[in-house]
């Protein structure tokens, strides 16, 4: 009985380390607003949202490069609460991804880099 329980361990802890981690999206802060990459149809890093957070009347835009190394922006004007999506791409994945506050008299702060692992 004692054999069976520990191979049962066994089996469970090998099936715990075995199994795929799901990829857990990043996101770049800047103050309460962000960019977060998200996945589609099971595929992670497949585009970028940038969500407006503050009441401020400032939009947020997030800055983000593909696979191919070509550059794309995705901008949230509508205000608090609001997210704006850029489209969704399986095969030219985001490679990495970062918020700004677009401001009318101040310079824009940015939130940091996040990088697809």
């Amino acid at each position: 009985m004692r054999r069976i329980a520990k191979l049962a361990a066994v089996v469970v802890t090998a099936a715990a380390f075995s199994a795929p981690a799901m990829a857990q999206a990043k996101t770049s802060w800047v103050f309460n607003s962000y960019s977060q990459d998200f996945s589609y149809s099971g595929t992670s890093w497949a585009g970028v949202k940038a969500c407006d957070g503050d009441t401020d009347g400032n939009s947020v835009m997030g800055h983000f490069t593909r696979d191919n190394t070509s550059s794309y922006t995705v901008h949230e004007q509508r205000g608090n609460g609001y997210c704006s999506s850029s489209g969704s791409d399986t095969k030219n994945r985001v490679a990495k991804h970062r918020s700004q506050q677009i401001r009318d008299w101040a310079t824009d702060p940015y939130g940091p880099w996040q990088y697809r692992v």
